[in-house]
């Protein structure tokens, strides 16, 4: 029973957070992010920062099945933004600063300084002039260098483990193409999906706070229905931001479960 009631009352609180404190916490984080990029001169409110972080910890804490992406995208452009509209500069300004902030929380959180960078450059700015260029490497650097002091001997959210005595054969390319095909045909039904379900939500006659409640009972029923579909003995591996089986999936061991049980967990993740 547990499994419906801690996403429950972290999506309560959540409700709570987003609906009378801070209303663009709501969402994913990079949609808004860029809204406030191209339309809103790049302002941000300081508190979009403490509400996304905390509602962020809640959803995932209590088991609600999202990443930290979006969140830290938010977060950092929001501290950026704050930055900015404290020493009062100009909108050009503003952006950088948003995408300097964007570049440190994905380099802090993947310990990836460069894919920080290429990020924020190409999703927020799309300018690669060497005045905006410098000072987003800066930070991104910075993040991860400062990452790695306040946390020492820990790698990235993912670590690479190459498999012993594996030599690459050309014969396995058409399985890479195969995977191509069907991982993008996945993500436009991921994506399809999610906004025609947050199409719904939002037309549903119910209080906003209350809506993630809604969403965090299904996710619960779901997660009762797959412990007893898929017996592995502990938290359905689709709560939270599902991390620990990729970490299982790509680590020095094989992942020790069916192509099925896969397959049906990436379903049930959607």
């Amino acid at each position: 029973y547990m499994l419906v009631l801690l996403p429950m009352a972290g999506a309560l609180a959540v409700g709570f957070i987003t609906h009378h404190f801070a209303r663009e916490a709501k969402g994913h984080g990079v949609p808004e992010v860029m809204d406030a990029t191209y339309r809103k001169g790049g302002v941000i409110r300081p508190r979009v920062a403490v509400a996304k972080a905390i509602s962020s910890a809640l959803t995932i804490g209590s088991g609600g099945s999202a990443g930290t992406e979006g969140p830290i995208v938010q977060i950092g452009a929001a501290i950026g933004s704050s930055f900015g509209q404290l020493l009062g500069l100009k909108r050009h300004h503003m952006n950088t600063l948003i995408a300097c902030g964007v570049a440190g929380g994905i380099a802090a959180i993947f310990d990836a300084p460069i894919a920080g960078v290429l990020f924020a450059l190409e999703i927020f700015l799309r300018d690669f002039s060497f005045k905006t260029f410098s000072p987003i490497v800066f930070a991104s650097v910075i993040s991860a260098s400062l990452t790695h002091a306040l946390r020492p001997g820990e790698e990235g959210i993912f670590e690479i483990v190459s498999p012993e005595h594996y030599i690459f054969n050309g014969s396995e390319l058409p399985f890479y193409l195969v995977l191509g095909v069907f991982c993008a045909v996945a993500a436009i039904l991921f994506v399809k999906l999610l906004y025609a379900l947050e199409d719904i939500a939002e037309k549903l006659r119910i209080p906003e706070a209350l809506k993630p409640v809604l969403g965090a009972a299904l996710l619960g029923g779901l997660g009762v229905l797959s412990i007893t579909w898929i017996d592995t003995g502990d938290v359905p591996a689709f709560f939270g931001n599902g991390y620990p089986l990729i970490r299982e999936a790509i680590g020095p061991g094989l992942i020790d479960m069916s192509l099925w049980a896969l397959l049906l967990l990436g379903v049930l993740k959607v």
